[in-house]
């Protein structure tokens, strides 16, 4: 019987770390894992430690176990796999990825199990497409948009919850995801702190979780969005600059910024045209609108009501033209960071100025 071949890939490193560790479970009986799991570094930042790191890979694969019966070779978080990256691009991290996947092709033999783990894979790559045919590719994705990546960690928050043992309503997850972000890792070790405050008790609050959870960096990014929601200047600046330095926060904070305008502007002409309230969403929307709402990314009409009674006021703060001229700035400002070299922070700064300006007193009426 030929052995296994599993790539497991996707931003998530905690997600992509537990896929391996199950496979590791099913084909390594827990007697022998103490050493029937030999892990290769891949993590590189040169094209002869990526080299280095194959060659390792693969004479671990072919060699068998010494003290057990069942072995597994665990390439983990193989760097030189992400296309675009300096190291993947040298010729010879290039050469080394050639030859792994040529001997892929050929299968492996019995006995041998290989698990390789990275953060991004091509799709598109030779390498991707001989694991698919080879082996189990199980992919996580990458370069999520944080709408996805927001939809994602809600969906999977339920799963982490029922693990940690946690009872949790909708406004404290909607405060869970605020506060402590879309990272696995993260929210596990959130929850496992709300787990032992909570004890005995099993059912978690909004109250809880503003008491016990740490603030990560999609919560820094929130306060960002609720002070231009609020059209307030100073709370704006001040989120801002305590962002100010991450790496990739500028683009992070204009595709959220410019994902809650579009959204704005739903909700600001659900509500000038009567389909939209406080009170929820009205049952006369014509047909029509109810198909050019299901067809959005994220049907407006299935978000909670939390998050309708949070969005709208902000939405009711501008008018329509407001929001759409806000929308055409956000994404010129986009277009400038990758095409300029003019500095995030500063781009960030005066162009949400000039959307902010001074709030009318007619937009403020929230119906």
């Amino acid at each position: 019987m030929n052995g296994k071949l599993f790539l497991i890939c996707g931003d998530d490193d905690y997600l992509v770390d537990a896929a391996a560790r199950e496979r590791v479970n099913l084909l390594i009986p827990e007697a022998d894992r103490a050493f029937g799991v030999d892990i290769i570094d891949g993590q590189t930042d040169a094209g002869s430690e990526a080299a280095r790191a194959v060659k390792g890979c693969m004479e671990s694969t072919q060699m068998p176990g010494m003290f057990s019966a069942a072995k597994v070779t665990w390439l983990r978080n193989a760097t030189f796999l992400t296309g675009g990256a300096r190291v993947s691009e040298s010729i010879a991290a290039k050469e080394a990825v050639e030859r792994l996947t040529g001997w892929l092709k050929e299968g492996l033999g019995e006995g041998q199990n290989l698990i390789i783990t990275a953060a991004k894979v091509l799709r598109a790559s030779v390498f991707f497409k001989t694991c698919q045919k080879q082996g189990e590719v199980i992919d996580f994705g990458g370069g999520l948009k944080p709408w996805e990546r927001e939809k994602h960690a809600e969906e999977r928050l339920g799963t982490l919850l029922e693990q940690a043992g946690i009872q949790m309503g909708r406004p404290a997850r909607s405060e869970f995801i605020a506060r402590v972000g879309f990272d696995t890792r993260q929210q596990v070790q959130e929850l496992e702190k709300l787990r032992t405050y909570l004890h005995p008790n099993v059912s978690a609050t909004e109250n809880d979780v503003r008491e016990i959870t740490s603030i990560g960096r999609e919560a820094d990014a929130w306060d960002v969005l609720d002070a231009f929601g609020e059209r307030n200047a100073d709370a704006l600046f001040v989120a801002l600059n305590q962002l100010s330095g991450q790496r990739g926060i500028g683009i992070m904070l204009a595709a959220m910024l410019e994902k809650n305008v579009r959204d704005l502007i739903v909700l600001r002409e659900a509500h000038d045209k009567k389909w939209a309230s406080a009170g929820g969403w009205s049952s006369s929307i014509p047909p029509e609108a109810q198909v050019m709402l299901s067809v959005l990314p994220v049907n407006p009409k299935a978000t909670t009501a939390w998050i309708l009674r949070k969005k709208l006021p902000h939405a009711l703060r501008y008018t329509l033209q407001e929001l759409r001229i806000a929308r055409f700035r956000l994404l010129d400002m986009r277009e400038k960071m990758v095409s300029t070299s003019l500095p995030e922070m500063h781009l960030l700064h005066a162009t949400l100025l000039r959307i902010i300006g001074k709030p009318k007193k007619a937009t403020r009426n929230e119906g």
